[in-house]
């Protein structure tokens, strides 16, 4: 708590004026002047915190603002977080304050879900926005050196030799100087990083010095993920970002034009000399919210500077039923009475809608898998990987059959619908396994954060 030097009240950070902001006398203060009258504030590793607790999931927040309790636990949505203690947080090194107010964030929210038309409208309703909350996300950002003799693989022309076709290969060598700065990957548990790496970029021209009362107002995730955890990922990226502007350098391009040599990947890795990664403990700004239905959770974000928007829409089992009524009746229609459906055609058509069904649904349980085995459920991802391979089977032999029938074309009409009933089944089927998979992306299940003592916060 920040009380205000003109009246004592409490100060909160307003977003609009990138201030702290006394509602009851109307003052507003620059944040770092209380920062100064703190006892050698630049020498401080450590800040102090209330901790607020969940006690359904154990979810940990902090805050700068002492209250008894809080509404809902934005991770499981329980019915309140309760005051834990007092506590000494370890310090980041800066921090991006709001830039979205809660308005903006409201408004960016119900503009991304009216687009979801077959969305329940419940997740449209502006009393469910309202529980949207204000959290700084703790990161690591690392900052990545590359210096020193870099190396492109190249080809050169090539000749037959003794039936062999023989490739003359190099490596151009150049000196090469760069860094990266603002690779970011979250550092709470309990943010999950499939929202956390949708939710970026932040840009760093907002960045500040860390300060406490940027707090007041807003709450704090724990860090609890070591700083060493994901610096290997950030070499990666960094020496993957690296390798496209080298193939991109007009120089490496007028290198190889004077060689009479062309680049490639097949001959030669690309050797990026790349130092450690310096990493940086720093807060971004979420606007978070949870909607529980049963023992489901749906999460809605918004990146509190750019005002980017990542939500789980569940699909709305009856809005989803009346569009397929709907686009069978507009088909009904076309095929009776507009064009004249002959069975050839019919079944080429059921064959293309089954196979671009059967990718649709591929690439939906393609991301499902990858979160079961993030949750390492591998049962359920054995089940799925094995409804799919059957389902894959199914079709190419279907397809196949349907191909030699249109060609070979029987005298028997039923053969032809025969086929064409089959496939609508299969398809259906596909159809529905995607529904269920749509929903089941788009409903987690409440998070338990299980504390066994202990403090591995990094």
């Amino acid at each position: 708590m920040i009380a205000c030097p003109g009246c004592g009240a409490n100060l909160r950070f307003d977003i609009a004026s990138q201030k702290m902001h006394c509602d009851y006398c109307g003052g507003f203060y620059d944040p770092y002047v209380f920062d100064n009258m703190e006892k050698d504030a630049e020498k401080q590793k450590v800040y102090d915190t209330y901790v607020y607790l969940c006690p359904q999931c154990g979810a940990e927040l902090t805050t700068t603002d002492k209250t008894d309790a809080t509404s809902f636990c934005p991770y499981c949505g329980g019915a309140s977080l309760l005051f834990d203690k007092i506590s000494q947080e370890n310090r980041p090194d800066y921090i991006i304050p709001f830039r979205r107010t809660k308005e903006d964030c409201k408004k960016a929210y119900l503009a991304a879900a009216r687009k979801e038309i077959l969305t329940s409208s419940r997740y449209k309703k502006k009393e469910l926005v309202d529980s949207f909350r204000g959290i700084y996300m703790p990161f690591w950002s690392y900052r990545v050196e590359q210096k020193g003799e870099a190396g492109v693989p190249a080809l050169g022309d090539s000749h037959h030799e003794n039936g062999y076709t023989v490739y003359e290969s190099y490596t151009l060598r150049a000196n090469m100087e760069t860094s990266y700065l603002g690779f970011t990957h979250d550092a709470s548990r309990a943010f999950e990083d499939e929202i956390s790496e949708c939710i970026v970029p932040y840009h760093l021209r907002d960045r500040k010095p860390f300060n406490p009362a940027y707090l007041s107002g807003f709450y704090a995730d724990v860090a609890d993920e070591k700083e060493g955890e994901y610096a290997w990922d950030a070499e990666e990226a960094c020496s993957e970002e690296t390798k496209l502007r080298l193939k991109a350098d007009p120089r490496i391009k007028q290198a190889l034009s004077d060689a009479k040599i062309r680049s490639t990947e097949l001959f030669g890795s690309y050797d990026i000399p790349t130092a450690s990664a310096e990493s940086k403990r720093v807060f971004y700004p979420v606007w978070f919210m949870s909607y529980r239905d049963r023992d489901q959770i749906t999460y809605a974000t918004v990146n509190g500077q750019t005002g980017k928007v990542v939500a789980d829409f569940p699909v709305s089992p009856w809005r989803f039923l009346a569009g397929a009524l709907l686009i069978a009746a507009l088909l009904f229609v076309v095929f009776n009475f507009l064009l004249t459906l002959k069975p050839g055609f019919a079944l080429a058509l059921t064959s293309i809608l089954l196979i671009v069904g059967m990718i649709c649904a591929g690439k939906r349980y393609a991301k499902l898998a990858e979160r079961r085995a993030a949750e390492k459920d591998p049962e359920r991802m054995i089940r799925l990987n094995k409804f799919q391979t059957a389902a894959k089977i199914l079709t190419g032999i279907s397809c196949a059959i349907a191909f030699l029938v249109i060609i070979f074309d029987p005298v028997y009409n039923i053969i032809f619908y025969t086929l064409c009933l089959l496939q609508a089944a299969l398809l259906f089927l596909t159809i529905y396994k995607t529904f269920r998979c749509q929903l089941e992306l788009a409903r987690r299940r409440p998070p338990q954060f299980n504390k066994k003592g202990g403090d591995d916060r990094a």
